[in-house]
C-alpha cells in the first residue's frame, strides 16, 4: 500500500478546511494525511515540524495575506510545494503568486476531488524535478570547482618540475626532446581542463546580472590580453572607431570576443593575419562582426563548429574544440546569438548579436585609471617578512627553487600549511612585540580546514590584520576567483608557479614594499621598522 501523502492546509475558514479534507479523502487510489492551521504563524510552525509534501494556502488570511506567508515559507524552505487557493479567480493574483514561487493557483468555487488531487500531484512532481535539477546543478558546480583547482594541481606540479629539469646541464639532447613532449602534452591537458571547467561553469549558470558595457572597453581588454599572440604573428586588428554600448557581463564578453579574435589569428594560413571588427544596430540589437582572412569554413560545417569537441583540424594544430561552444553559451546567456558566415573575399565572418543598452553618458576615466604616482619608501632597509600559506610541499619547494634560488629574490620566508595555521601565526607575531609584522602574504586558495577566501574575509574583518598586503598565489586562472579575491581585499593575483615578473606586478601598488638590487640579486625590502628582524622559518 502506498504511503500517506502529507498535506498542510493553511486557511482561517474552518468550513473550507473541512471541504478540502473531505475532497482528499474521496480521491481513489491515494491516501492523504492532512494537517490544518488557521493562520500564517501556525502554518509556518507546522511546516517546520511536518515538512508536508504540499501546502494548500489561502490567499486571504487574518494578520497577513497569503502572499506574505508564501514568501516567508519559501524563505525558510525554498523547495516547498505551495498551491494558492482563493475565493475569486483573478489573473492578476495568479501572476503575482506564481512570480513569488507558488507551484499552482486554484479558485475555491472550481474545486473537485480529482482537480485538487491532480493539482497537488503536479506541484509535488514539479518540486521533485526542481530538486533533482538543483542537485545536478550543485554537482556540476562541485565538478567545475574540482576542475579549476584539484585536477590542475598534479598536472601543474608535473610541468613545474619538468621545466626545472629541462634546464639541467646534465640532460642529453634526446632526453630533452622527450621532456619537451611531456611539457607539450601537459600544457595541452591544462588548457583542456581550463576550457572544460569554463564550459561546465557556463552550463550551470542561471540568469546573469547584465549591466551596460562599452564594447570598445571590451575589445581594448581583448587586444591587451592577446598582445603577445598579435605581436608574434604580426597580426593587424582593425576595429570600428565608435562602438555601441550593450547589456552584458564584462568578463564573459571579453572571453567570447577573445576566443573569436584568437581563433582568427591562430587558424589563419596567411603570413599576416588580418582581423576586422565592425558593429551595426538592428532594432534593439547590436550586431558585431569579426571577419578574418583565413581559409574560411565550408557551409556544411558552420553549425557543427559550435558543438562541444567538434574540430575541423587535426591533432597537429593546438585546440580543445570547446572555444566556440563556450562562445555560443555566453551569447545565449546574454539573450543573443552567434553564427558564422562567408566573407565576400577570403575568410570567414563570425556574427554576434546582443541586446543594446540604453544610451548612458559614461564618465571619462583616464585620469582615474592613471592614478597617482606610486610613492616608494625613502629608506626601505629591512628585508621583508613573507608568509607563504600553502598546503602543497611541492609548491613550497618550487617557490624556493624558482623564485628565491633561480631568480635570486631574497626575503625572509615563513610557511603555514593552511589558513588556520596562518591566522594563528599572525596572532602569535602580533603578540610578540620583538617580532616584525608580516609584510606580504602569498596565499593559496584551495586548502583544507580554512581556504584562501576565508582567510581574506577574516583578515578584512580584523583591523590589526587588514593592512597586510595579501597576494593570491593559486593554480586557478578563473576570472571569478580573481574578481572574488579582489573584492575581498587581495592586492594582486598570481598564477602558479610564481615568477619575478608576477612579483613585480603584485607589489607595484604596495607602497610599503620595494625590490632593490644587491649585486646580481634582488632583495624584497619593507619600510624601516624599529623592531629587530626575524629569522626565516
Amino acid at each position: 500500500m502506498a504511503d500517506d501523502i502529507p498535506v498542510l492546509i493553511i486557511d482561517d475558514n474552518i468550513d473550507d478546511r473541512e471541504v478540502y479534507r473531505r475532497m482528499l479523502s474521496r480521491v481513489p487510489g491515494a491516501r492523504y494525511s492532512v494537517f490544518e492551521a488557521e493562520n500564517g504563524d501556525e502554518g509556518l510552525a507546522l511546516n517546520e515540524q511536518k515538512r508536508p509534501a504540499c501546502i494548500l494556502l489561502d490567499y486571504s488570511l487574518p494578520g497577513r495575506n497569503g502572499v506574505g506567508v508564501l514568501e516567508e515559507i519559501l524563505k525558510r524552505d525554498p523547495m516547498a510545494n505551495i498551491v494558492m487557493l482563493t475565493g475569486q479567480g483573478s489573473e492578476t493574483i495568479a501572476v503575482e503568486v506564481m512570480k513569488v514561487g507558488a507551484r499552482d493557483y486554484l479558485t475555491k468555487d472550481m474545486l473537485s476531488p480529482e482537480g485538487l488531487h491532480r493539482c497537488i500531484q503536479g506541484a509535488i512532481m514539479h518540486g521533485d524535478l526542481e530538486a533533482k535539477l538543483e542537485y545536478k546543478r550543485q554537482s556540476l558546480e562541485i565538478f567545475t570547482r574540482a576542475m579549476a583547482h584539484d585536477l590542475k594541481e598534479p598536472l601543474r606540479t608535473i610541468r613545474s618540475f619538468s621545466k626545472l629539469l629541462q634546464v639541467s646541464p646534465t640532460l642529453s639532447g634526446e632526453d630533452r626532446d622527450l621532456l619537451d613532449y611531456v611539457l607539450n602534452a601537459a600544457g595541452h591537458m591544462e588548457d583542456l581542463i581550463v576550457k572544460v571547467s569554463g564550459f561546465t561553469k557556463l552550463e550551470a549558470s542561471s540568469d546573469l546580472e547584465l549591466k551596460p558595457v562599452q564594447l570598445s572597453s571590451v575589445l581594448a581588454r581583448v587586444e591587451s590580453n592577446l598582445s603577445e599572440q598579435i605581436g608574434s604573428r604580426g597580426a593587424t586588428i582593425l576595429r570600428q572607431t565608435t562602438l555601441p554600448e550593450v547589456m552584458g557581463d564584462m568578463t564573459l564578453l571579453v572571453q567570447l570576443l577573445q576566443n573569436l579574435v584568437s581563433n582568427a589569428i591562430h587558424y589563419c594560413d596567411s603570413d599576416m593575419p588580418h582581423v576586422q571588427i565592425s558593429a551595426s544596430i538592428d532594432s534593439a540589437m547590436c550586431r558585431l562582426s569579426i571577419g578574418d582572412n583565413g581559409p574560411g569554413i565550408d557551409p556544411e560545417y558552420r553549425e557543427l563548429i559550435f558543438q562541444p569537441f567538434k574540430r575541423l583540424v587535426g591533432r597537429g594544430i593546438e585546440g580543445t574544440g570547446l572555444g566556440l561552444a563556450i562562445c555560443r553559451r555566453i551569447a545565449q546567456l546574454h539573450g543573443g546569438s552567434i553564427w558564422c558566415e562567408q566573407r565576400r573575399e577570403r575568410g570567414s565572418v563570425f556574427v554576434f548579436e546582443i541586446p543594446l543598452a540604453s544610451p548612458v553618458e559614461q564618465p571619462s576615466s583616464p585620469a582615474a585609471e592613471s592614478g597617482k604616482p606610486i610613492q616608494r619608501p625613502a629608506d626601505p632597509a629591512r628585508v621583508a617578512e613573507v608568509l607563504l600559506v600553502e598546503d602543497s610541499p611541492a609548491d613550497v619547494q618550487i617557490l624556493k627553487i624558482k623564485l628565491m634560488k633561480r631568480e635570486k629574490v631574497a626575503f625572509n620566508l615563513h610557511v603555514a600549511a593552511n589558513g588556520r595555521d596562518a591566522m594563528r601565526l599572525l596572532e602569535a607575531r602580533l603578540a610578540d612585540h620583538h617580532a616584525p609584522s608580516v609584510d606580504l602574504m602569498l596565499l593559496d586558495i584551495n586548502m583544507p580546514i580554512m581556504d584562501g577566501f576565508e582567510v581574506l574575509s577574516a583578515m578584512s574583518a580584523d583591523r590589526r590584520l587588514s593592512d597586510i598586503p595579501v597576494c593570491i598565489l593559486s593554480t586557478s586562472s578563473d576570472e571569478d576567483d580573481m574578481e572574488r579575491a579582489k573584492a575581498l581585499g587581495a592586492c594582486a593575483y598570481m598564477v602558479k608557479p610564481p615568477t619575478l615578473q608576477q612579483l613585480e606586478l603584485a607589489i607595484e601598488n604596495v607602497d610599503t614594499l620595494d625590490l632593490q638590487p644587491n649585486g646580481d640579486a634582488l632583495v624584497l625590502c619593507a619600510e624601516r621598522s624599529q623592531q629587530p628582524p626575524h629569522s626565516a622559518a
